[in-house]
């Protein structure tokens, strides 16, 4: 039998949550016919009292309804084939959800999770190719979590799929067909924006957006070359808890960023200003990419990989000193 792909596996975890939901209206633009949104519905269930409805082209549009459905106590899912298009809903999730979060008891809002693919696997143009979740978190100070392994996307859906308020969920398209990345939780945070995947004394390794299988094939060659690290992934979630991080930091004094979003300011350099704030003696490395250079909106390979020979020498070089 072969193994899940990473779509498949989401989608089944889905599915787990909207069999027992109750009712569930998602919706998106031919959600279930043709391509299924390149496939990122395809497979998608609910229960008998759910529904899931083809809408037109309308990001606008759809983002209200799903924050009418919060304001009116319902359960709503917004499936998308990118992040491009949720700039049309910006207004929606800053200037409305605004509104609900100063009017409404949060304990009469219902749920809204906008669900959608990041096109990072290039060749796509420039109006295919936005890689910055991280901004939605901090433009409308909602969590935005971008799925990467197996378990920790098991988890965050169980968790926050159908919950009450908004938050985004991101998935990389460049690994749609990719086996699951089976790799077990060691612990993670209560508000699921931290996940550790593997200890160390040596260094702390940390991922944001779909960094993680790079952070592991990292993680692994150190391994292979004896430094053993803390490996974790963190989710773009407005007030985290990183005490987790912080503490990893403050015993291995040596800090990797991988991070390959487009984004300019980055969740990670919220972390270094606290180590700082702190006084902790902590050196950093970042393999990171901090927007983009003109000629690189068109149609190009667009691929992020850290150069983990670099790594090596930071950490042998930090050992040293």
């Amino acid at each position: 039998m072969a193994e899940p792909t990473y779509i498949k596996q989401i989608i089944e975890q889905v599915n787990e949550v909207t069999a027992r939901c109750g009712p569930i209206f998602i919706f998106g633009e031919n959600i279930d016919t043709g391509s299924r949104i390149s496939g990122l519905a395809r497979g998608l269930t609910v229960n008998p009292a759910g529904r899931i409805q083809n809408v037109g082209n309308c990001e606008l549009t759809h983002c209200g309804v799903g924050l009418g459905m919060v304001l009116d106590g319902g359960q709503a899912a917004l499936f998308a084939k990118q992040l491009d298009f949720m700039l049309l809903g910006l207004d929606q999730f800053v200037n409305t959800f605004n509104v609900i979060r100063a009017c409404r008891p949060r304990i009469t809002w219902g749920s809204f999770t906008v669900f959608l693919i990041v096109c990072d696997q290039g060749y796509q143009g420039p109006q295919s190719s936005f890689n910055g979740a991280g901004d939605f978190a901090s433009i409308a100070n909602i969590p935005v979590f971008c799925l990467n392994g197996a378990a920790d996307a098991s988890k965050v859906i169980a968790n926050h799929f159908a919950a009450p308020g908004l938050r985004i969920m991101c998935l990389s398209q460049r690994v749609f067909g990719a086996p699951a990345l089976t790799l077990p939780v060691e612990t993670s945070s209560a508000d699921d924006a931290v996940f550790r995947y593997r200890s160390g004394d040596d260094a702390t390794i940390v991922s944001f957006n779909f960094a993680l299988r790079d952070a592991v094939d990292m993680d692994g060659k150190l391994r292979a070359a004896g430094v053993a690290s803390d490996l974790f992934h963190v989710n773009f979630v407005p007030g985290m808890d990183t005490s987790a991080l912080v503490e990893s930091c403050r015993r291995t004094r040596k800090l990797i960023l991988v991070d390959d979003s487009k984004t300019v300011t980055k969740f990670g350099d919220a972390l270094v200003t606290e180590l700082c704030e702190r006084d902790l003696d902590v050196k950093v490395l970042w393999f990171t990419r901090r927007g983009v250079p003109d000629a690189d909106y068109g149609a190009i390979e667009d691929r992020f990989v850290p150069d983990v020979d670099r790594a090596l020498g930071f950490v042998r070089q930090s050992v040293v000193a």
